[in-house]
């Protein structure tokens, strides 16, 4: 038989209901209060039922014994919580908690265990989505962390790499794959324009750019790929990737702030223009006014 699980559902306001304000204003308010929390718990699994056994000459004296409470506290309880019909004693002295019932809750163990599978199942779904949507979940820090990963298998790949030694030689010479040749094929692999491929990895090779200078030209990389400059007549006015590197492009002011300033610049100039003309219309005395 499968085993039931039971608990008591308290509101978050508990201690704010009228009758537990009450209860806590009378003489051992606090103690009254936990004597009525006790009857409760004790009668969760009888569905708000504590039955008189006829083990003690009354049904308080046997209660009493039941929550190991003094049984005049336990009486002063029973008097305050029926008055406010909070419990009720039936012909058989068995006590009924009436307030009870909406606060009960139970399950099986086989329901526990197919709610703890529902929940699995819920949090795989939420990551299966995390991961579908790159542009929320594959943060700087993942990406740093998966780019430190490929430089040290590729630093740890020595044996791989070794190159056989000849007879003769008083030295071994060994190839070992650089951490800069993860950011080169990352850069590479971005740019539009695929030329200059040797240049470019000696740049990286010469200059090392540390992961949070490397992420700054990547993000740069992506704002000058939307830009019109390189996206007009097929990408002709892109620069060669050595040269957008040497040049420290990626610290170029904003593309689209710098189409902004053209654009207004060039407002002004027409301004300008229209105010020189009635100057000279006005100078010539060729203005009319309507």
């Amino acid at each position: 038989m499968s085993k039931r699980y039971y608990w008591l559902k308290l509101k978050e306001d508990f201690f704010d209901e009228k009758y537990i304000k009450a209860l806590r204003k009378l003489p051992d308010g606090n103690a009254l209060v936990i004597v009525y929390l006790k009857m409760q718990l004790k009668s969760l699994k009888t569905e708000g039922l504590l039955k008189y056994e006829h083990i003690l000459p009354s049904a308080e004296e046997e209660l009493a014994l039941v929550l190991d409470e003094d049984v005049n506290l336990v009486k002063l309880t029973l008097a305050a919580i029926s008055n406010m019909g909070l419990v009720e004693k039936w012909d058989n002295d068995t006590f009924y908690m009436s307030a009870l019932q909406p606060l009960i809750g139970s399950e099986t163990e086989v329901a526990k265990r197919v709610r703890k599978h529902r929940e699995l199942k819920n949090q795989e779904q939420k990551l299966l989505q995390c991961n579908i949507n790159e542009t929320n979940c594959n943060t700087d820090i993942e990406k740093r962390e998966k780019r430190k990963e490929k430089e040290t298998e590729q630093e740890t790949d020595i044996e791989k790499k070794l190159c056989p030694p000849k007879a003769g030689d008083e030295t071994v010479k060994t190839e070992i794959v650089e951490g800069y040749e993860v950011k080169f094929n990352e850069f590479y692999s971005a740019y539009p324009k695929k030329v200059n491929k040797q240049q470019v990895q000696k740049w990286f090779k010469k200059n090392k750019p540390n992961d949070k200078q490397f992420d700054y030209m990547m993000q740069r990389l992506q704002e000058f790929k939307k830009s019109k400059d390189w996206i007009k007549d097929k990408g002709q006015f892109i620069p060669y990737p050595s040269t957008w590197l040497n040049q420290k492009r990626w610290e170029d002011e904003g593309v689209i702030e710098k189409q902004t300033q053209q654009t207004e610049t060039a407002e002004e100039k027409y301004k300008n223009n229209i105010f020189m003309q009635i100057l000279e219309e006005e100078k010539n005395g060729q203005r009319n006014d309507y």
